[in-house]
């Protein structure tokens, strides 16, 4: 049943999948790319575009996690993947401020 108009953006695969395909590695890749262009002294323009495709990245992500925790086997997985995620998204989140203070001051 469709309760958002966003719906369709969201995947319906086993988490494993959505886990380390759609989360772990690209978000390692973005965090990668992200840093590079950090200590390449590339504008704060570019540095902060950067860190918003990373944050929104990570909302979608892990909308995505927790709306395939539902697809293991044993909850116990899913709710594993649920606590990683928000862990996760509250080190990008961090890491994303400290950095932009750090280049502002």
């Amino acid at each position: 049943m469709k309760t958002s108009p966003f719906h369709s953006l969201l995947i319906d695969k086993p988490l494993k999948d959505v886990f380390w395909f759609y989360g772990v590695i690209p978000s390692n890749l973005l965090w990668a790319l992200s840093l590079a262009v950090y200590f390449s002294g590339a504008p704060l323009s570019t540095l902060v575009l950067m860190f918003a495709v990373v944050l929104a990245y990570t909302a979608w992500i892990i909308c995505e996690i927790w709306h395939c925790s539902g697809n293991v086997k044993n909850p116990m997985y899913g709710d594993i993947a649920r606590v990683l995620t928000a862990a996760w998204a509250i080190n990008t989140l961090l890491l994303v401020s400290f950095l932009l203070l750090q280049r502002l001051g």
